[in-house]
């Protein structure tokens, strides 16, 4: 895969926040840790969440995180203006796949990639949990094919 975008113009996504490099996300090399993106994706997907259910307090959310991953392509240094867009990939039945992009605010320029897959859990049975049926169908009307983003077929069942 290409580390930025590939001349095909990009399909903005239904979900999108913007973030920008502060000193403290710097590392010694002056860019950006690569930790920092995981707390991107952690944020974004929090509010994508609560927007999709519904929820106000982040206390209520009822999911745990099975599996997170990030590609990183270009240097990105001290107050880089970057939107992190976020699509599902994949929903299952307990299930789903998120993807995101982390591209330049001014070019579009796609920096970074990463995946998570989520788990409906409940915390007071201590196991996990079907989604609603009104979440799911909510996810499936978002999802983008993860191979026109590089990423492989998502073959989950759960």
């Amino acid at each position: 895969m290409a580390g930025t975008s590939s001349g095909k113009e990009r399909v903005r996504w239904g979900y999108a926040e913007p973030f920008e490099v502060t000193f403290r996300d710097l590392d010694l090399a002056g860019h950006m840790n690569n930790s920092v993106v995981f707390t991107w994706m952690e944020t974004i997907r929090l509010h994508h969440y609560m927007r999709t259910t519904g929820l106000t307090d982040p206390s209520e959310i009822d999911f745990i995180l099975a599996e997170s991953t990030a590609r990183y392509f270009v240097p990105v240094r001290y107050k880089h203006k970057i939107v992190g867009e976020l699509a599902p990939s994949h929903v299952g039945r307990t299930s789903w796949e998120l993807i995101y992009r982390f591209v330049d605010e001014p070019t579009g320029t796609v920096l970074m990639r990463a995946r998570s897959v989520q788990v409906s859990y409940d915390y007071k049975t201590l196991q996990k949990k079907p989604l609603s049926e009104a979440v799911r169908e909510r996810l499936l009307a978002e999802r983008v094919d993860p191979v026109s983003e590089g990423w492989p077929a998502t073959s989950r069942s759960t």
